[in-house]
C-alpha cells in the first residue's frame, strides 16, 4: 500500500471521531496505531485476528522447487526453496530421504530426515549477495600483455604488466565471447612457447628442476593445470575441468604437429589429498583410496571411538546416527587434544597431545597382544601378521626365493585374476609369499585368505623365529611378523606411551579392554555383526605424519577381527572427494574414466551411445597442486651422504605451472602457504582462470574471470553423490540467473569452441558437444553402482522423489570389505592382507617398515621428525642429516632413531625461541572452507565478536576471525580475553619466503586476529578456524582508508573476515616422502584394477596444515577504541573471568 505525504499529514490531522473513516482511506494503514485491546481469556473470545494476515504475507509464496546444496561437506542435502515474485524468500529441509530406492528394491527410512543445516538455510543469501560474480572480468595488465601478443615474460615485463602485482591491478568487464577467445589464445600462445627443445632451454633457464622438465615429454601441455574444485559436487561441471586436462591433447597435436599416439594432455590436479582430507595410510593398510560408510551405519557399532574428528560439530545433518549409539546402548568414546562438542557426548573423554595418536594406538595394540586379547584366527586368516619377513634386508620372504620348484598359485579364475583385475605383469612383481605351520614352511598367494586358506589346510604358525635355506643355498634368518611386532612395540609400554601422549594411563588400559570385551559380547549374541568402530578425520589426516597414525588404527581392529562387519571398522571424514563411487569394470564399461578421460581422437559424438561404447585414452597425467605449492618444485635434497638425491617418485613429478584454470574453489585463499603464492610462485604464472560464482580472493588474484551459476540457477542439469550417504542426485535450477552468468559446463564449452575456431579444429567444439543429461546417461552406463538406472526414470521419480535414486552396492548401510571378510575375497594389497608392514623400498628407508611414533618436522617440543623405537628391525637412513639441520625440506627427510628415553630429553630449536603453540585450524560448523565466510549472519554465528552495527570500528566486518586460546595461557602473555593478538610461525619462511619487516605485503600477511578464552582447550593449543576469508592488499588498505574502517575492497567488493593476514600465513607444504612413491601396489580409485605408486586423490601428497608451531603476542586491547578490555569479559559470565555466582553456577550449587 503506498499514499502520499499530503495524504498522509491529512489523516494524521483527523479527529479521532473521524479515524475509522482515515483507516478505511488509507486501506487500514493505520490500524497499528490503535490501542491494544485487552483480552481477559483468549479462549473464550478473540476481538481481532488480522495480525494473522501479517505472518501468513511473511510466508506467503507462489510456487517452490527442489535443489542440492552441494559444497565440501559431503552431505549434499536436498532442500525446497520457496519462491515469490521470482525471488526465493526462504529455504527449507525437503523431507524426502525416508522414501528413496534402489534398482533392486532396497529403500531408506525417514531415520534419514531431517537433511539440512544453517548453511543451505542462508545459501539465498550468498546466490543474492552483492558479492557475487555477475559478469565475465579480466585483469587489465594481462589483457595488455595477451594484447601484445603475449611476449615472453622477463623481469621487467612481470613487473610492466603486474604479474608480480596481481592484486593491485584493475579487473575489467569482459563479454563471454571475449573472455572465452582471449582464454583459448593463452592457451595457444603458452604450450607453443613451452614446447620442443626451445621450450625446455626456457624453463631451465627460468630455474625449474630438470626432472620437472623431462617429465613434460616435450609438450608445452603438460604446463597447463586444470583442477575441478571437489568434482563430485558436481560431476558434470565440475569434473568437465578434468575432461578439459585431457581434451588439450588436441593442442598440443596441433602445436607440436605430433601423431594422436604421441599428443598429451595437460596436467589434472587433485582435490581430495590437496585439501589434506585423506587418511594417506589406509592404501598402505587395505589398498583403498578411503575406508568410509554411508552415516546411518554409525549407531549400528556397540563401541564407537571417535579419534580427531569432530562429528556433532562437523557432521551436522548425519550426526544423529553417532548419538543414537547412547540410545542402542552403545558406548561413545572421544580422543582429541580438546574437550569438544564430541567430547560432551561421550562415556569418557582421552585427551592427548596434539600428533601422538599413533603411539597411543600402538600402546592399546601391544596391551591387546600381551593380554592374548585377539581373535587367533581372523589374524590367521586376513592379516599379514603370520608372513615371514627377512631379517637381513627387511623384505617379505617370496616363495620363489625359498621353493626351487615354486609355480605361481593365482589361477586365472580366481578372486585376484577374475574378480579384481590383478594382470598378469602385476602379479609377477607380486609373487607368492610364505608361512611357517607346524609341519614346515608353506607357499601362499594373495587369494589363501579366511577360508580359501583353511580350505588348502594351512595352519600358519603366529610365532615363529628361525632359520631358513633359501632356493640358491644361502642361509637366512627370517621371523613372522607378529613375532617382529613383539619386538617392535617393547618401546610402547604404558609409561612410555602415557609420557609420549600426555594421556591418562587409566583410560589407555580402560579402551583396551574395552574393545576386547565389547568384540566378545557382541560374538556372542551375533558372530557376523561388528562391534568396534574408529571414526578420524582431518584431526589427523592434516598432520605430517597421518600416515603412521592411520595404520596404527587399524591394528586393534585386526586383532579383533572388526573389520568387514556393520558396525565395524576404522572410517575416515572429511570432503567428499568419492569419484570412484562411478566405479568402472571390465563388465560394465568405464565408468567415470569413460567421462574425464573419453579419447579426444575418437569422440562418441552420437547421444545415443551407451556408456559402454565410449572409447577411453588417458592422455593427461595427475599432480598434485602441493608442488606448485612447494615453490613449484618436487623433493630434492642435497644430503651429505647421497648428494643430490630425488624423492618424488616418477609417478607423481609435477611438471611447471605456466598455465592455470579451476572452478568452484576459492584455491588461493584455501593453499597452504597463501602468501607465499600471490609474492613468489604466482608470478611466474602466465595465464590464471578463476571460474566462481563470488567474489573472493582468489578472483583479486587471477587473470581472467569466469563468472558461474549457482546451484539454483543451474540451466542444465547436474549431479552428485556421496561419501557419506547412499544417494545419488540429479538436478537443476529452479530460477533464472540473476546476473550475466552460466552453468560451469557452458563455461569449458565456450572456451573450446573459441579453440576449435582459433585451430579450425572441429574436435575441440565436440568435446563438450552435448548438455549435461547424454554424458550422466553414459556414467550410469559403464559403473558398477549405477548400471540399469536411466536419466529419464530418476528425473520422473521412479525410486521416490524425483531426481533421487539409492547408489547400489553390496550391503546397506553400506560396509567396506564386506566381500573380503565374508566371501573370502583378497584386501586390495600385495599380499591380499590387511597389512600391519610396508616393505617397499621407501618405507624401509624411512624407517616406516614397521608402524612407528614420529615426532613432527615442526609441531613438537621434541627434536623434529625423530622415530621413536630400538627395534633391530627399523633401520633409516639419515642421509647424513645433522640434528641441528632446520630447513624445512632437511626436517622432512631425515630419520633419526632414537629411544623415547632420550627423544624427550631433546628440545625442537624453534620451541626454544617462543613458538610454542600448536596451532590447530579444523573445519566449523558456519562455513564449508571459505563458503559462506561472506554471509552476514554465518559471520555473526560462527564468532563471539559477531556485531551487526560494528560499535567497533576496527572489525573487518560484521564478524572476525578469533583464536581460542585457554586463558591460563592467555594470562600468562598478559592477554585479556578479547584483545587483538598477532600470531606468528616459523619465521624461515612464513607467512612468505624472503619477507622483510619493512614490507608493504607484510603488513597485509601478518596474521591479526581476536584471541578468546576457551578453556576446553589444553593450554599449549590454539585453534582458529580453517579458511576464512584472507586479507589482501585491497582489503587491506580498504580497512586502513575507509570511514567506517570496513576490510571490503573498494573496486572489487571483496569482504575480509580479518583485519590483516589469514590463518595460511601460518601454514605452509610438506613433501611427504612416504606420499611419492612409485612401488606402493594399491586399487585405482575409479576403476576395478591395481596400480604401482602415485595416484591423484589416492596416493600422492596429503597436505597438512596442522604442522605448524606459533608464537602470540599482543597487538592491541580489545576494548572500543582499542582501550581496555573487550566489555562482555568483564560481565563475569565469560570463561576465565567467571564471578562467584558464576562459579556457583557452573559448580550446580544454585539449586538445592
Amino acid at each position: 500500500m503506498k499514499f502520499s505525504r499530503r495524504q498522509f499529514l491529512k489523516t494524521a490531522g483527523l479527529t479521532s471521531g473521524a479515524l475509522l473513516l482515515a483507516d478505511s482511506t488509507l486501506g487500514g494503514g493505520l490500524r497499528t496505531l490503535q490501542p491494544a485491546v485487552n483480552v481477559q481469556n483468549p479462549l473464550k473470545h478473540y476481538p481481532d485476528r488480522g495480525w494473522e494476515q501479517v505472518l501468513r504475507d511473511q510466508y506467503r509464496y507462489d510456487r517452490a522447487f527442489t535443489f542440492v546444496c552441494a559444497p565440501n561437506d559431503t552431505h549434499n542435502c536436498r532442500l525446497r526453496a520457496l519462491v515469490r515474485d521470482d525471488v526465493i524468500v526462504r529455504i527449507e529441509q525437503n523431507y524426502d530421504a525416508g522414501h528413496i530406492e534402489a534398482l533392486d528394491g532396497t529403500a531408506t527410512t525417514a531415520a534419514w530426515n531431517p537433511r539440512g543445516c544453517l548453511k543451505g538455510f542462508t545459501f539465498h543469501r550468498r546466490v543474492y549477495s552483492p558479492y557475487r560474480l555477475k559478469y565475465p572480468m579480466i585483469r587489465k595488465g594481462w589483457k595488455e600483455w595477451a594484447d601484445a601478443g603475449f611476449p615472453e615474460l622477463t623481469p621487467e615485463l612481470k613487473k610492466k604488466y603486474k604479474f608480480d602485482s596481481r592484486g593491485s591491478d584493475q579487473l575489467l568487464r569482459a563479454g563471454w565471447q571475449e573472455a572465452s577467445d582471449y582464454v583459448a589464445r593463452a592457451m595457444v600462445a603458452i604450450s607453443t612457447r613451452y614446447s620442443g627443445e626451445e621450450g625446455a632451454a626456457r624453463l631451465k633457464q627460468q630455474g625449474y628442476e630438470p626432472e620437472m622438465i623431462e617429465d613434460m615429454g616435450g609438450a608445452g601441455t603438460r604446463t597447463m593445470k586444470f583442477r575441478g574444485g571437489m568434482g563430485l559436487l558436481g560431476v558434470i561441471g565440475k569434473y568437465g575441468m578434468w575432461r578439459a586436462a585431457n581434451m588439450v591433447a588436441l593442442l598440443d597435436s596441433h602445436v607440436r604437429k605430433v601423431s594422436p599416439e604421441q599428443a598429451k594432455g595437460g596436467r589434472k590436479w587433485s582435490n581430495y589429498t590437496w585439501h589434506g582430507d585423506q587418511a594417506p595410510g589406509m592404501p598402505f593398510v587395505h589398498g583403498l583410496q578411503a575406508s568410509d560408510v554411508d552415516m546411518n551405519q554409525l549407531r549400528f557399532a556397540r563401541l564407537s571411538i571417535a579419534c580427531g574428528t569432530n562429528i556433532i560439530e562437523n557432521k551436522m545433518p548425519e550426526a544423529h546416527f553417532f548419538t543414537e549409539l547412547m540410545e542402542r546402548g552403545g558406548r561413545l568414546v572421544v580422543i582429541k587434544p580438546e574437550y569438544s562438542p564430541t567430547s560432551q557426548k561421550a562415556d569418557y573423554w582421552i585427551p592427548i597431545r596434539p600428533n601422538t595418536d599413533a603411539a597411543l594406538f600402538l600402546g592399546i595394540t601391544r596391551l591387546m597382544m600381551d593380554n592374548g586379547w585377539y581373535d587367533e584366527a581372523f589374524v590367521k586368516g586376513f592379516t599379514d601378521f603370520p608372513l615371514l619377513v627377512r631379517a637381513d634386508n627387511l623384505k617379505l620372504l617370496r616363495a620363489s626365493e625359498l621353493f626351487s620348484d615354486h609355480k605361481p598359485l593365482l589361477a586365472s579364475d580366481g578372486m585376484s585374476m577374475k574378480r579384481q583385475n590383478l594382470k598378469p605383469d602385476q602379479y609377477e612383481k607380486l609373487g607368492d609369499f610364505v608361512v611357517r605351520s607346524a609341519d614346515g614352511f608353506k607357499a601362499i598367494s594373495r587369494d589363501d585368505v579366511g577360508g580359501t586358506m583353511a580350505g588348502r589346510g594351512i595352519d600358519p604358525t603366529l610365532d615363529w623365529q628361525g632359520k631358513a635355506r633359501l632356493a640358491n643355498g644361502q642361509e637366512i634368518e627370517c621371523l613372522t611378523l607378529w613375532t617382529a611386532y613383539k619386538r617392535h612395540l617393547e618401546d610402547y609400554g604404558l609409561d612410555a606411551v602415557a609420557q609420549m601422549t600426555s594421556s591418562p594411563k587409566e583410560l589407555i588400559e580402560r579402551l583396551a579392554k574395552e574393545i576386547w570385551d565389547v568384540t566378545l559380547e557382541v560374538r556372542e549374541q551375533d558372530p557376523t555383526a561388528g562391534a568396534v568402530a574408529i571414526h578420524i578425520g582431518e584431526g589427523i589426516n592434516h598432520w605430517f605424519h597421518a600416515t603412521l597414525a592411520n595404520r596404527a588404527f587399524y591394528l586393534p581392529l585386526m586383532l579383533t577381527g572388526n573389520i568387514g562387519k556393520v558396525g565395524s571398522g576404522c572410517h575416515t571424514w572429511a570432503g567428499n572427494y568419492k569419484g570412484g563411487l562411478f566405479q568402472g569394470s571390465p563388465w560394465t564399461g568405464p565408468g567415470f574414466p569413460g567421462f574425464i578421460a573419453e579419447d579426444p581422437f575418437n569422440l562418441s559424438l552420437d547421444p545415443a551411445s551407451h556408456g559402454k561404447d565410449v572409447k577411453v585414452r588417458k592422455l593427461f597425467k595427475d599432480e598434485e597442486p602441493a608442488y606448485w605449492n612447494h615453490g613449484d618444485r618436487p623433493l630434492i635434497v642435497n644430503t651429505p651422504k647421497h648428494g643430490r638425491k630425488v624423492f618424488t617418485g616418477k609417478t607423481h613429478m609435477p611438471t611447471p605451472t605456466k598455465f592455470l584454470w579451476f572452478n568452484n574453489v576459492n584455491l588461493f585463499n584455501n593453499a597452504k602457504h597463501a602468501y607465499d603464492m600471490f609474492f613468489n610462485v604466482n608470478p611466474n604464472i602466465e595465464c590464471i582462470v578463476c571460474q566462481d560464482v563470488e567474489m573472493n580472493s582468489t578472483v583479486e588474484y587471477s587473470d581472467v574471470v569466469f563468472a558461474a551459476n549457482t546451484w539454483v540457477e543451474f540451466e542444465d542439469y547436474e549431479m552428485t553423490a556421496s561419501c557419506s550417504n547412499p544417494f545419488l542426485q540429479i538436478w537443476n535450477g529452479g530460477i533464472r540467473p540473476i546476473y550475466d552468468t552460466k552453468d560451469d559446463l557452458t563455461i569449458i564449452r565456450g572456451v573450446f569452441e573459441s579453440l576449435a575456431k582459433l585451430t579450425g579444429d572441429r574436435r575441440f567444439a565436440d568435446a563438450y558437444k552435448f548438455k549435461a543429461p547424454v554424458y550422466i546417461q553414459r556414467l550410469l552406463d559403464s559403473s558398477t553402482t549405477t548400471f540399469g538406472y536411466t536419466f529419464a526414470d530418476i528425473m520422473a521419480g521412479k525410486y521416490g522423489e524425483p531426481g533421487v535414486c539409492l547408489m547400489m552396492f553390496r550391503t546397506y548401510p553400506r560396509e567396506p570389505f564386506y566381500e573380503q571378510v565374508f566371501e573370502n575375497e583378497p584386501f586390495h594389497t600385495a599380499t591380499g592382507r590387511l597389512q600391519a608392514y610396508c616393505d617397499i623400498p621407501e618405507a624401509i628407508e624411512a624407517g616406516e617398515n614397521f608402524i612407528v611414533h614420529r615426532e613432527g618436522p615442526e609441531a613438537t617440543p621434541y627434536l623434529p621428525n625423530v622415530i621413536v623405537s630400538t627395534n633391530p628391525y627399523v633401520r633409516p637412513d639419515d642421509y647424513g642429516i645433522s640434528a641441528e639441520a632446520m630447513h624445512w625440506d632437511e626436517r622432512t627427510v631425515r630419520n633419526i632413531k632414537m629411544p623415547w628415553s632420550q627423544v624427550k630429553e631433546t628440545t625442537n630449536p624453534l620451541w626454544e625461541k617462543g613458538y610454542r603453540f600448536y596451532g590447530l585450524t579444523p573445519k566449523g560448523r558456519h562455513r564449508v572452507h571459505s563458503g559462506w565466510s561472506m554471509v552476514d549472519w554465518n559471520q555473526i554465528w560462527e564468532s563471539n565478536f559477531g556485531d551487526a552495527y560494528r560499535l567497533d570500528r576496527r572489525s573487518p566486518g560484521v564478524g572476525e576471525t578469533q583464536m581460542h586460546i585457554h586463558p591460563d595461557a592467555a594470562k600468562e602473555m598478559g592477554i585479556s580475553d578479547g584483545d587483538y593478538v598477532y600470531v606468528d610461525a616459523n619465521p624461515m619462511d612464513r607467512p612468505y619466503r624472503g619477507w622483510k619487516p619493512t614490507d608493504p605485503q607484510y603488513r597485509v600477511a601478518r596474521l591479526m586476529v581476536r584471541a578468546r578464552y576457551n578453556p576446553a582447550f589444553p593450554k599449549q593449543v590454539v585453534m582458529i578456524r580453517h579458511s576464512p576469508s584472507i586479507a589482501t592488499e585491497r582489503s587491506v588498505k580498504a580497512h586502513e582508508t575507509r570511514p567506517d574502517g570496513r576490510a571490503q575492497s573498494v573496486d572489487t567488493g571483496y569482504q575480509s573476515n580479518v583485519r590483516y593476514g589469514g590463518h595460511q600465513a601460518l601454514t605452509r607444504n610438506w613433501h611427504m616422502p612416504m606420499h611419492q612413491t612409485d612401488t606402493l601396489f594399491h586399487k585405482s580409485k575409479a576403476m576395478v584394477a591395481f596400480i604401482f605408486g602415485g595416484e591423484a586423490d589416492n596416493h600422492a601428497i596429503n597436505t597438512v596444515p596442522k604442522e605448524t608451531l606459533v608464537k602470540i603476542t599482543k597487538a592491541e586491547d580489545g576494548g572500543l577504541g582499542g582501550k581496555g578490555v573487550w566489555k562482555p569479559a568483564t560481565t563475569g559470565f565469560s570463561p576465565g573471568r567467571e564471578s562467584e555466582f558464576m562459579q556457583r553456577y557452573l559448580a550446580g550449587e544454585l539449586v538445592e
